[in-house]
Parts: structure tokens; sequence; C-alpha cells
């Protein structure tokens, strides 16, 4: 893919890894002692999952999170670029303020993915941009020469919504623009919660629907679930720490030791440049044993998933709330 001239050596150098899903770079690279940025809680358990099969001791694996890289310098990094250009701008700028002069980032795509945008975002930050040759449909994106002067670009941006919620998220979290239809047909459908219940929002993204519920019932007690780091992060700008849980995880077994009376939830189905509802169903499952014996499951989606002959199989009833073009707001309760 790179070059003769462009072949880079690897002793000694600074190395970050960025949006590395399951720790392969890592694995192949632990000789060199890379930093791994880390958002989703899902390839921090993938990636330490594959060091320990691989025979690795994992105390080795440094790590941190997107809004902190823990590295004084980047001698080199290597990306996978995310789908999100919002989010990729994120790492850039992260990796920006780590470079020095002789500092290079590979940025590694799909050439059906390609956008200029990306060109664009890396030539905000670097002089020199250029593209490799293409091996088996892929490209990398090289940046050198950091620019001496950059404007940057804020780390969290406003949602604009018609709720009378002052909203804010950082980048690469679902819906950055407004609240999503979908999300918004919830909050139009959602239940009287009294001031003692226990509410769990899952998949929570910058915690919209959590925020919501506080303006209606202030003293509920929150518990707000993500894989997503930003997307945690982004909740706790919105939420604060009063009544609010906050849990980094993919698994709603993070959140086990409490039962809760209302699960909210506008489950994903888009990852990357996939689509799968495997996630969904594993978190659909998992919601079951969390709700108390009177709990209400409540979520969004699209009709043409079918989610409810899902459900059916999970919960004793699994019924229509309202549908409004392709969304359907269901309500699950009881399990079999």
């Amino acid at each position: 893919m790179l070059s003769e001239g462009q072949k880079i050596g690897l002793e000694n150098k600074d190395i970050v890894l960025i949006n590395d899903s399951f720790g392969a770079l890592t694995a192949a690279l632990l000789d060199f002692k890379p930093h791994s940025v880390i958002n989703n809680q899902s390839q921090l358990k993938a990636t330490r999952i594959n060091l320990e099969n691989a025979g690795v001791d994992i105390s080795e694996f440094k790590y941190s999170n997107p809004l902190k890289l823990s590295v004084d310098e980047v001698d080199l990094a290597m990306i996978k670029i995310p789908k999100s250009a919002d989010l990729f701008q994120l790492y850039i700028q992260q990796l920006y303020l780590k470079c020095k002069d002789d500092s290079v980032i590979l940025c590694g795509f799909m050439t059906r993915n390609f956008t200029t945008r990306w060109k664009e975002i890396a030539e905000q930050y670097f002089e020199e941009v250029s593209q490799s040759l293409a091996v088996k449909k892929a490209r990398l994106l090289i940046l050198k020469s950091p620019r001496k002067e950059v404007e940057m670009a804020p780390f969290f941006q406003a949602v604009k919504n018609d709720l009378g919620l002052n909203l804010k998220q950082y980048a690469g979290v679902f819906s950055a623009a407004k609240v999503d239809p979908a999300t918004q047909l919830l909050l139009e459908n959602l239940p009287e919660v009294g001031e003692s219940s226990q509410v769990l929002d899952l998949a929570c993204g910058n915690g919209v629907i959590a925020a919501y519920i506080r303006s209606r019932s202030s003293d509920c007690a929150l518990t707000v679930l993500d894989d997503s780091y930003l997307a945690i992060s982004s909740a706790k700008l919105n939420l604060g720490k009063e009544n609010a849980a906050y849990s980094w995880s993919d698994s709603v077994k993070a959140s086990s030791s409490k039962k809760f009376d209302f699960v909210f939830c506008n489950p994903p189905f888009h990852f990357e440049y996939e689509n799968t509802i495997e996630i969904s169903l594993r978190l659909f499952e998992q919601t079951a044993q969390v709700l108390s014996s009177t709990g209400k499951f409540y979520l969004v989606a699209n009709t043409h998933l079918n989610y409810r002959s899902h459900l059916s199989r999970i919960f004793t009833q699994a019924r229509q709330v309202v549908q409004s073009g392709k969304y359907e707001v269901i309500c699950c309760e009881g399990i079999l």
C-alpha cells in the first residue's frame, strides 16, 4: 500500500492507534508498545479478549479515551476512518495537538466509502495530505507536516430541538444536528413516570430521553447506558450528577443490580457501514432481566425491522402504542 519511499519504521516510535475495532493492530504491534484510543466499551472488551487469547499480558495494553489522549507526543498514528466526519475531525484534532514536525498519521479506509470531506478535514491540520495506492480496495490518507496555526473545532455542539431542552453532545454521537424523528415520536408517547421511579435510558446517546423525563419528573432516579464513551460523556453534559448514574457499557448486565420501573430505548441498528439487529436483540433479552415485576419497556424502531415478533418471544406482551410513518413505539411487559 505504501510505496518504497513512503515506508515508515516503527522502532522507537510513540505509536497511537484509533478505531482499532477488535484490537488486531494492537496485537500485531504490541512489541512496539502502541497506545490505543478507545471510544466503545465493546472495542475494549474485544481487544482484551483477543490479547488474552494470544497469550499476551493485558497489563501491557495501554489506552485512553477520545477526549483526553494520555500520551505526551505522537510519532506515528494509525486510524481506521470512522463513518462520522465529525468524529474523524475530533480524532485528527486530538492527534494534531500531540504531533511533532515529523509526525505521520496514516488513515485507512475502503475506497468505496471515500468522501472529499475527509481530505478537507485533514488539510485543516496538515500541510501534506496524500493518498496511497489501493490494495484490495483499501487506501490510506497520509498526513504530514502539522500546520503552525489551526482554528480549533469546538469539542461539543448544541443539538436543536423544540422540547425546551438545552442539549449538547460530542462529535460522533447519534443525531448531532437535532433530535431524530424516531426519538421524537417516543418522547411524544411517553407514559407518566412517577417521582420515585427507577428509569433506564438504554443506548442513551446524548441522554435526550433521560433529560426529557427529568424535565417532567425531577426526582426520579435515572440510569443511562451506552457503548460509546462520547455518548456517556454527552449525557453527563445534559443531566449532571443529581439522581443520575452513568454506565459506559455494551451490556444491560452492567446495571443488573437495579430493577427498573421503566426502560426506554431507541435501539441502534446502524454500526458504521453495517446494519444488524443482532445487538439490539441481545439488549432486549438483557432488558427483560432488569425490569421490576410491574416494569415496562418502551422502544421506538423502524417498522420494517419487525421487532414485535422478536419481543413477543421474550415478553408476555409486546403491543404497538403508536405508529407514525415508518416508525412505531412498542411497549413490552411481563417476562416469559
